[in-house]
């Protein structure tokens, strides 16, 4: 497995996120430990939501909570050093007609935003030029974190390097290796197995700072499936990043 700190330190890196929260809790650990040591960039799809923890706040209607989501993103981008924050206002699923379950299951080929999200992603990272993008590899099936996958690697083909993390909470929500399978059937490989112990509790904390979406459940699931995924009696903590096999490298990045 790669170094993938040591990677990071040497590009200008664009974090994808499909919701204000996933890069914390997908792949913030990476995230911490080179804080403030690269240059990198948070780009959010879908940063409009009818859905919030707190129930005064979800009772406030989608102005309130997405202008709360937004405030929470920009503290994350500021304790994580991130040189600028690019929100693309996109509705998610909770304001185009999906439920808990729907969203699951639903095929993003129907989706009527999706050509409009792969051109959205498309022109922001023309724009940006990052040299390297890690994005959502989908893991768990939800609506949004297809389309911005999808359309990650729709894009591919300008020579920036595109990885993927693994989406938490939902990869805790199954076994290890049906994920793995099933990442291997979209062409994807295990790139980058990263020891996250130290940096730990700084990324419970940047999980945090997402106060109306996040609770102590979820955070113990995260820190669950990372010790899981370390492997049985390894004792430590780990994120897993994908990259594109050899032969699905041709077709997209």
């Amino acid at each position: 497995m790669t170094g993938l700190i040591e990677e990071l330190r040497d590009h200008t890196t664009l974090w994808i996120s499909p919701h204000p929260d996933d890069v914390a809790y997908s792949c913030g650990g990476v995230l911490a430990a080179c804080a403030g040591s690269a240059p990198g960039l948070l780009l959010t799809v879908f940063t409009r939501s009818a859905w919030a923890l707190p129930k005064r706040l979800r009772a406030a209607g989608p102005k309130v909570i997405s202008a709360r989501r937004a405030e929470e993103e920009r503290r994350y981008c500021r304790a994580r050093g991130l040189a600028r924050y690019v929100p693309l206002g996109f509705d998610d699923a909770s304001l185009r007609g999906y439920d808990d379950d729907t969203e699951l299951t639903a095929d993003p080929a129907a989706d009527p935003l999706r050509d409009r999200i792969a051109e959205a992603v498309a022109e922001a990272v023309a724009e940006l030029r990052p040299t390297l993008v890690l994005a959502p590899a989908a893991v768990g099936g939800h609506v949004d974190h297809r389309l911005v996958h999808e359309a990650v690697r729709r894009s591919a083909g300008d020579g920036v390097r595109r990885l993927y993390y693994e989406d938490l909470p939902y990869a805790a929500h199954h076994p290890r290796a049906a994920t793995e399978k099933a990442l291997g059937e979209e062409g994807l490989s295990l790139y980058a197995v990263t020891d996250i112990g130290p940096v730990l509790q700084d990324k419970v904390r940047g999980m945090y700072i997402y106060g109306c979406q996040t609770d102590d459940e979820c955070v113990q699931e995260v820190a669950g499936y990372a010790r899981e995924a370390a492997g049985p009696g390894d004792g430590t903590h780990v994120e897993r990043v994908w990259a594109p096999s050899p032969a699905a490298a041709g077709r997209a990045g």
